[in-house]
């Protein structure tokens, strides 16, 4: 029996070392309770997904439970892949609670292998777990998970080495999963992958038509999220998105704060005594000094050869540090689509990733390094960081983690507004609603579920027909087979139509504009290609 658990460790080495390195990182996740961050309503998120796909929405776009109970598209525009990652553990009965805790830990899993693979052609073997040690350990990944809670943007950055460790491999398919990933999972990291991702392809014209191949076959996975998203981001109040706290302006960081081990709980502020961590990691940075000397022998007196990859990480690191810093806002001054990343230092989530990247250098410039001294590394970037990597305080999931839809109307409308319809109006008093609809007609045969409704009604005379759900563009009314007009009310927005006298048969739903339906296509299209493609591989 122990010769057969040797064996085992021997050949999944690598999957019991990150067992091993990731678990310090994420050991809060394996309480019975939770902790409250920055952004807690990922498990109301998780919920709201899953009563859109159970009514058959696919892909999701309305959430009915959030603006006080009268809906709002948000997965429209709010980046989907980790909630259908978790939503796919919650189908197999896991509690929501520990469908979001997983994906939480699977990031950190699955950033480290990823980074592993990319820094392995670069520093080999024992500089790869250097650099995975010290991706896991990042002190933004902390802030992305302890701090902000960003899910989103946490995962979007997991993907990012895989994009570049792809690249390397000139493997089509992945580079375009990992682009994939990384636009369903955060838009303003795939905005800024729109920046760095194809910097790199210049690094490497030879590559140009796999490259091109990869970005195409990306765009026609995330199509239907992308371009709904980006052009029809006017029909929500989106100018919450760049408005007061959410202004860039507001959001620069200073040089200082790249180096300052303080840390804490709090947010972002004009200035430089922000009450939260913009540090990118003492042992990361000093690890990764010994990557420039490796550039610069690489230049060769005669051929003066150089280390594409090398130049476009050091390049990419200062293009980083710069954007994050108040000497390149006339630079965002005159770029709109930049505005949208509304905080400066998200900028991190590339610059930290580069410098995990360059901490495994030491093993390209160290012959015949002791054995002793990774063992010795990884405990000193462990030891430095670990004490980030806790929550600032515990609490009962029940106290901010809803699972019951008229806690989430009542307790997470008012702090998730951002994707609210542009006609939506917010109640006086925050009550949410209670009822499905308003009107003095006579109604029956009722029947509803989540973007639907129909009913039999019975009036002597016209009579106003309120659907407690916003006016959003995608919504249609029938009465007796007939599109009929429907218009947002002026008390709150929301769905308003008249029954003519009579008995008449009338149904609501909320269907998809041209757009989302050509974006479906382009999408469903470049799935079913692309399974095509692999199933010919592999049995034909």
């Amino acid at each position: 029996m122990k010769s057969i658990i040797i064996k085992l460790i021997k050949k999944r080495w690598l999957l019991f070392l990150s067992i091993l390195l990731v678990l310090p990182a994420i050991w809060s996740l394996f309480r019975s309770d939770f902790f409250r961050m920055h952004d807690w309503l990922h498990v109301a998120r998780l919920i709201e997904l899953d009563v859109a796909l159970k009514a058959g929405q696919f892909p999701a776009r309305w959430a009915p439970d959030f603006g006080w109970g009268y809906g709002m598209p948000l997965f429209h525009f709010y980046s989907p892949l980790p909630y259908y990652l978790a939503e796919l553990i919650h189908l197999i009965k896991v509690p929501a609670v520990w469908a979001i805790k997983a994906i939480f830990a699977l990031n950190f899993f699955a950033g480290f292998y990823f980074m592993y693979l990319w820094a392995k052609d670069q520093w080999g073997k024992h500089g790869a777990i250097l650099a995975a040690t010290a991706f896991t350990y990042l002190p933004y990944r902390a802030v992305q998970f302890y701090v902000r809670g960003s899910l989103a943007e946490l995962t979007a950055t997991t993907f990012i080495p895989l994009f570049f460790y792809a690249a390397k491999k000139k493997n089509i398919l992945l580079t375009a999963l990992a682009i994939t990933a990384i636009f369903l999972s955060h838009n303003v990291i795939g905005l800024f992958a729109l920046f760095f991702l194809p910097l790199y392809f210049l690094f490497n014209l030879k590559f140009w038509k796999q490259f091109a191949l990869s970005g195409l076959l990306a765009f026609g996975l995330s199509a239907f999220f992308i371009l709904p998203a980006f052009f029809e981001k006017n029909f929500t109040a989106f100018s919450n998105l760049t408005g007061g706290f959410f202004n860039y302006k507001f959001h620069f960081i200073y040089l200082r704060q790249l180096l300052s081990r303080a840390w804490s709980y709090g947010g972002s502020v004009l200035g430089p005594k922000d009450d939260i961590s913009f540090q990118l990691g003492w042992p990361h940075l000093i690890l990764a000094l010994p990557a420039g000397l490796v550039w610069f022998k690489a230049l060769k007196p005669k051929k003066k050869k150089i280390n594409l990859d090398l130049t476009y990480v050091f390049l990419s690191l200062l293009i980083a540090i710069f954007m994050m810093t108040f000497h390149s806002q006339f630079i965002w001054d005159k770029l709109p689509l930049l505005q949208l990343a509304q905080f400066p230092w998200r900028l991190l989530a590339f610059a930290a990733t580069f410098v995990a990247f360059l901490s495994g250098s030491i093993y390209a410039i160290v012959k015949k390094p002791p054995k002793i001294l990774l063992p010795i590394i990884i405990l000193l970037i462990i030891s430095l960081n670990l004490n980030y990597f806790k929550p600032e305080k515990f609490s009962n999931p029940e106290d901010f983690y809803f699972t019951n839809r008229q806690k989430i109307s009542a307790d997470t409308s008012g702090v998730l507004y951002d994707y609210l319809p542009k006609t939506a109006i917010k109640p006086e008093d925050e009550t949410p609603s209670t009822s499905l609809f308003e009107t003095k007609a006579t109604i029956t045969n009722l029947q509803s579920k989540t973007g639907y409704i129909s009913f039999i009604s019975q009036t002597d005379e016209p009579t106003n027909f309120i659907f407690n759900q916003y006016f959003f563009p995608g919504w249609q009314a029938q009465i007796n087979n007939q599109s009929v007009n429907i218009q947002p009310d002026i008390e709150l927005g929301r769905i308003q139509l008249i029954l003519p006298a009579g008995q008449h048969q009338v149904k609501i739903k909320l269907a998809k504009t041209q757009l989302q339906q050509l974006s479906d296509i382009i999408s469903l299209l470049t799935w079913l290609g692309l399974a095509g493609y692999l199933f010919n591989k592999r049995y034909v």
